[in-house]
């Protein structure tokens, strides 16, 4: 026995029982009788049986892969988030691609081809920020592969499923704590201001101002599509006007907090010592700073991850209707690291 290849048909031989019996014992149908069962899993252990996953997938007619496309890899909240999609993926007995975008449109287009090619079972992405065309994603719901849009809100198109942060009560949370901390001039730095999924931190900063009773001033908003010139053009913008400064930071993530700070302490602007800020990100190594934010927006990446692929999944097995679109939306938290 030891020479041949550990088969269903094999245990079914040595236990005189039908591979249908043998199959279903060992995914633990209910009708099997247990002593049965119990009789299967002991002596596929002891032969160290594994299921052939190539024969799996050619009668599912699954390949059991979940593709993935995100920006930038190099982003700490992405890292987090595929920590939670790694973990849910397995247990449910799939396999994950990820691809990069790089933020980038046409290579997005790229990997969603790739993707297309590889035959996955459902796709979750995070659109790039210059994503407005929406052509290479339908080819997958065409053909009967779900898609699930994950963290970054194409928000003008209600007819897909939805996996989200809260990012408008993350950004409100984040007001609010330095306006009761006494700040009256509290400015935002905001990601591209014509992308979707920046509309819902910046309402929420609208809102807390409005709520607590302050003034909306647009010279302590400012905008910028991420590149290294346009963080420093935005930093500029807002803090040009030394007398009238803002006291008080939030920004769209913690990387435009380090730039912010960065520069004021280069230019010696006095704001650089009293200023107080928050961005969505709780990085790390903020821990290791001289000057950290007061606290963090934190967007719980992990357990982002898990909802989508959680989703994806119900999707592939049809739990949920393709058109009964589903929005999941999954708080912040705000992390103080400073005492008040």
């Amino acid at each position: 026995m030891e020479n041949k290849p550990v088969t269903l048909k094999l245990i079914a031989k040595e236990l005189k029982l039908s591979i249908s019996t043998v199959s279903k014992s060992l995914k633990d149908y209910p009708r099997i009788k247990e002593s049965t069962r119990q009789r299967v899993k002991e002596l596929a252990a002891r032969l160290n049986f594994t299921p052939d996953v190539s024969a799996l997938r050619l009668r599912d007619r699954k390949s059991r892969i979940i593709g993935i496309i995100l920006p930038n890899l190099s982003d700490h909240f992405f890292t987090r988030s595929i920590y939670g999609m790694e973990q849910l993926a397995t247990t449910h007995g799939y396999n994950i691609i990820i691809s990069q975008s790089h933020d980038n449109y046409e290579m997005e287009v790229m990997a969603a081809a790739a993707l297309l090619g590889s035959r996955v079972d459902g796709l979750i992405i995070a659109i790039s920020k210059q994503t407005s065309d929406f052509t290479h994603l339908d080819q997958f719901e065409k053909i009967g592969v779900p898609v699930v849009y994950y963290t970054r809100n194409p928000s003008f198109n209600l007819n897909c499923h939805k996996v989200l942060s809260n990012t408008h009560q993350g950004c409100y949370m984040a007001t609010e704590y330095l306006i009761n901390r006494g700040h009256q001039k509290v400015a935002y730095l905001g990601g591209p201001k014509m992308v979707n999924f920046s509309h819902d931190r910046f309402s929420g900063y609208i809102n807390a101002l409005k709520d607590n009773h302050i003034a909306f001033n647009a010279a302590h908003v400012a905008y910028t599509d991420f590149d290294e010139e346009n963080n420093l053009l935005a930093i500029k913008n807002l803090f040009n006007d030394y007398e009238n400064s803002p006291t008080a930071l939030v920004a769209f993530k913690e990387k435009l907090l380090f730039d912010t700070l960065r520069f004021l302490k280069s230019v010696d602007h006095p704001a650089y010592q009293s200023l107080e800020c928050i961005g969505f990100g709780n990085d790390p190594i903020i821990a290791y700073l001289s000057s950290s934010p007061i606290a963090s927006i934190e967007e719980n990446p992990e357990l982002l991850g898990e909802q989508a692929v959680s989703l994806i999944v119900k999707l592939i097995n049809g739990e949920v209707g393709v058109n009964a679109y589903k929005k999941v939306i999954v708080n912040c938290n705000l992390k103080v690291h400073e005492a008040s």
